[in-house]
């Protein structure tokens, strides 16, 4: 049982170190490269999803994607986060009850969140917002949260048992 423990240790904290990592590297992309991400994505939603979409000309294309760019670009740094929450939660839970590690991955999380926002506002084109450490604040508190509320009611269904 004990090297299960260790084993499943290192696992989670890989995927979230490896997580944090993706986090790094879409804040290293300076604000053409970013844009260009998000837009890509963003097209790609729109051409399965808005079926006039790719009967427009390229010039109401390009403006459809820039209406949809913040709230998209918002959108996926929530959930970006709320993955890191999940995993966090899930990580420090192999070694804390789930209560602290739900606080610990919050934690985690939030200064996660305001050091990556700092860091944005070393690359070029990109700043550091406030509003989106909140936003990412939210996705690990989310993420953290459906982790401890999974544990919480897997636990009760055991006790019935």
């Amino acid at each position: 049982m004990k090297k299960y423990t260790r084993l499943l240790r290192f696992v989670l904290w890989f995927l979230v170190l490896a997580w944090m990592a993706v986090i790094f590297c879409f804040s290293m992309e300076n604000a053409d490269e970013s844009s260009s991400t998000s837009g890509a994505v963003i097209r790609w939603l729109l051409e399965r999803f808005d079926k006039g979409f790719p009967a427009l000309s390229p010039a109401e294309q390009f403006a459809k994607i820039e209406e949809c760019s913040f709230a998209v670009r918002k959108l996926a740094h929530f959930l970006i986060f709320t993955v890191l929450g999940l995993l966090a939660a899930a990580a420090f839970s192999v070694d804390l009850g789930t209560k602290k590690a739900f606080l610990a991955a919050l934690a985690l999380g939030i200064v996660y969140a305001a050091a990556d926002e700092i860091h944005q506002a070393f690359v070029p084109g990109r700043a550091c917002q406030l509003r989106d450490v909140l936003i990412d604040a939210s996705g690990v508190l989310l993420g953290s949260g459906c982790f401890t509320l999974i544990r919480h009611l897997r636990a009760g269904r055991k006790s019935h048992r």
